[in-house]
Formats: structure tokens, C-alpha cells, sequence
């Protein structure tokens, strides 16, 4: 199923790289200042860097994903298909469930992953990025510097942070 999987997502991104689709890789992730907070973010980039964050200080459901999407769905022009692709998480099967037919209407499909390959889903790159290199220490004293730094770094992705995935 994995070299399934890996030949299936291959194709994609040479779709991605012939300009016939969009290629979005969504996956969230907690950050967190010890004990003063917590923020988990919703996250889709593709391969370029160019991404849409979805921060929240709550925990993640289903419904936050929805929210996550339904804002990038509204971030981009809907010229060309976009395809999003996920891990086989309960509540990202539970938010295609019950999203899927209006997010066609906006030209995004979803395509999971193979369970257990999170190798493949090249957001978790940014996300130890951010966690290992990106995240100053200072960023850990209190919570509002922790917010006040990731958005630094969403804001400046592709620019001052940049992912090589060559």
C-alpha cells in the first residue's frame, strides 16, 4: 500500500510541477510555552512554501479542520484544481465526510495518504523545522511570544524561512 501510495502522490506532484493542479499538504500541530499556553495550528503548504495556517487555542477537531479549509478554500482563485492531501486521521475522515461535496464545488479534492506514512506528507517538514530551527528560545517565555513567533513564520515562509524539497 506505502509504494502504492508513494507512485499515486509522485504523479500528483508531476501534475503539480506541469502547472495542471494545485498540490496542498494539510496536517496540524501543538506549540506550546510551558505554562502559560498552547497553540495547536491547521496547516496546508505545498511544495513551493505558499501555505495557509488556521492557528487555534482549543483543541483540534473536526470542526476546526473545517474551519481551516473552509478559509483556505476561500483564500484561493478556483481557476484550477487544488488537491489536498491528508493522513488517514478519525477526524480528518470525519471533516471529508461532511465537507467533500461543497469543497468540489470549489475545485478542491482530497487525497489520504497511506496509514502509517507520515514521511510522505511534506508539511511534517515544516513543522520540525519551526519546532527544531525556526522557534527562537525567547519564544518560549510566554505565550504571547509564542503566537507573536509562529506568526512571524507563517507570515514569512518562502521569504526569510525557506523549505528545499528537492
Amino acid at each position: 500500500m506505502f509504494e502504492q501510495g508513494r507512485r499515486v502522490l509522485k504523479a500528483l506532484q508531476d501534475k503539480e510541477a506541469d502547472g495542471d493542479i494545485e498540490l496542498f499538504y494539510l496536517d496540524e500541530s501543538g506549540f506550546s510555552s510551558g505554562v502559560s499556553g498552547r497553540v495547536n495550528v491547521i496547516g496546508l503548504m505545498n511544495s513551493q512554501g505558499a501555505g495557509y495556517f488556521h492557528p487555534v487555542e482549543t483543541t483540534v477537531t473536526s470542526a476546526t479542520v473545517a474551519e481551516a479549509m473552509a478559509g483556505f478554500i476561500q483564500s484561493r482563485p478556483d481557476d484550477k484544481l487544488t488537491v489536498v492531501v491528508m493522513d488517514n486521521a478519525p477526524l480528518h475522515k470525519k471533516v471529508v465526510r461532511e465537507g467533500q461535496a461543497d469543497w468540489l464545488l470549489g475545485r478542491v479534492w482530497v487525497w489520504f495518504l497511506p496509514p502509517y506514512s507520515p514521511e510522505l506528507n511534506r508539511i511534517e517538514v515544516l513543522w520540525k523545522k519551526i519546532k527544531y530551527e525556526w522557534l527562537p528560545w525567547e519564544a518560549y517565555a510566554s505565550f504571547e511570544a509564542l503566537r507573536n513567533a509562529l506568526q512571524d513564520i507563517f507570515q514569512n515562509l518562502g521569504g526569510k524561512y525557506q523549505i528545499n524539497f528537492v
